[in-house]
């Protein structure tokens, strides 16, 4: 009614300051940046879970963090996982799609003696494929955790309540176990399969280099040549390559997973795993002779542990 052209401009009355930097914000901020990037898309859901919820993933109800007043009685306990959440999420998008990737971030809230709850986020990123035997999701996700944390390893270990019994490994980076890496246990998925990664941020920012250093062009190039070892299925393609690596030495940069293979003429319960070694010096081009060497020991080396290889 008087118009905004009667009042006459004034200054803030408060002086405008830099807000404090967060670290932890602008980490999740990256980390939410590369999720997107490799075609997941970011869901929310509530902190919160009934008893019944609780106890069908294996949690103890009386081990949560309660509400004293609750918006409804499936709301009862504060999340101490964000699984229960990423798993309706998957349940509610397979009746509608084949296929699809989903990722939140957010927090487990664990209650502690005599002070606040503790807050730890989590990523949490779910790929889920209808048709297939899942083989493919685990890989892919594990290969998002390398994007986030170059030269993180998957190792297997005992599967929890809602894990499928035979694919369930932790995420180890820079010797400590940041996560866990698995298939959602088939009772907990109407049809196809679920994989899962879950990550706590926390450990990973902590344990993530502060400072990224530039490293110089090579002036010298590098060879590389193929070896393929053959050894039960059940083996671990992370063991065989930390074997490789005791009889590499100091000349070689990188021994890197190219594929698997089972089947004819191999014998039934038997696969062949390929790795690429590259070679090389900062100071000189190696010799063809010293190329030779190097992979002559690798084999001999190999062989003395009692493995086949594929030369």
């Amino acid at each position: 009614m008087v118009g905004y052209d009667s009042i006459k401009p004034a200054a803030p009355l408060v002086a405008g300051t830099t807000p404090p930097a967060n670290p932890e914000r602008d980490f999740q901020h990256g980390v939410r940046e590369l999720f997107a990037g490799l075609g997941f898309t970011e869901v929310y859901n509530y902190s919160f879970l009934g008893e019944d919820d609780a106890r069908a993933f294996g949690f103890d109800p009386a081990s949560h963090v309660r509400v004293s007043n609750p918006i409804a009685s499936d709301q009862a306990l504060l999340r101490t996982s964000l699984v229960p959440g990423i798993r309706r999420n998957v349940v509610e998008n397979s009746k509608r799609r084949d296929s699809f990737r989903l990722f939140e971030i957010g927090v487990e809230i664990h209650a502690l003696p005599q002070s606040l709850p503790d807050e730890v986020p989590h990523l949490m990123a779910a790929l889920y494929e209808r048709q297939g035997d899942g083989v493919a999701g685990l890989a892919e996700l594990r290969r998002a955790a390398e994007c986030l944390m170059p030269g993180a390893e998957a190792w297997p270990v005992e599967a929890r309540a809602f894990e499928h019994p035979a694919r369930s490994a932790e995420i180890r980076w820079r010797g400590v176990a940041l996560g866990r890496v698995f298939e959602l246990h088939p009772s907990l998925v109407e049809s196809g399969r679920a994989a899962v990664l879950d990550l706590n941020l926390r450990l990973v920012q902590k344990h993530s280099p502060g400072v990224v250093k530039y490293t110089p062009i090579r002036r010298y190039p590098s060879s590389a040549f193929d070896l393929s070892v053959v050894t039960g299925a059940r083996e671990l393609v992370g063991a065989l390559k930390s074997a490789l690596m005791e009889f590499a030495g100091p000349l070689v940069e990188s021994i890197d997973f190219v594929r698997q293979y089972s089947g004819p003429p191999l014998e039934e319960g038997r696969k062949s795993v390929s790795f690429r070694v590259t070679v090389g010096s900062a100071e000189r081009t190696l010799s063809s002779e010293e190329t030779t060497e190097i992979r002559t020991r690798m084999i001999n080396g190999m062989k003395a542990r009692g493995f086949d290889l594929r030369v």
